[in-house]
């Protein structure tokens, strides 16, 4: 008995970036912060964009590389970008806290001079 069986490809393809279609490579696995003990999934590097998660993207050869960087080019300004942004209407309010702050720090300090210069006189 001879079967026609369809070609199995094989397990891995290429893995690539999901930001940049650049080409990452396996970092590890990952511990959990607050839960060391747990694994919290296989982690990857991008070597192009510096991208570092788990989730990849995998594709079968190397026109599926390029097609699918170009997709990634022209799909990226609808993309939002991970970076924090602080919301403009907060940027007063912790430059208040972090001027009363500095003050606080500042009125301590200058009450430990006084005190050791009282103590030592």
């Amino acid at each position: 008995m001879n079967y026609d069986l369809p070609k199995i490809k094989p397990m891995q393809g290429i893995q690539i970036c999901p930001l940049c279609g650049g080409k990452t490579e396996y970092a590890g696995i990952s511990s959990g912060h607050i839960f060391p003990a747990l694994h919290t999934g296989q982690m990857y590097v991008c070597s192009e964009c510096g991208y570092q998660g788990s989730f990849i993207i995998e594709v079968d050869g190397p026109d599926d590389v390029r097609k699918m960087k170009e997709a990634l080019r022209e799909n990226s300004e609808d993309m939002e970008k991970s970076t924090f942004s602080f919301p403009e209407k907060w940027i007063r309010f912790w430059k208040v806290i972090l001027y009363i702050c500095l003050a606080g720090l500042l009125i301590n300090i200058i009450g430990i001079l006084i005190k050791i210069s009282f103590y030592s006189g």
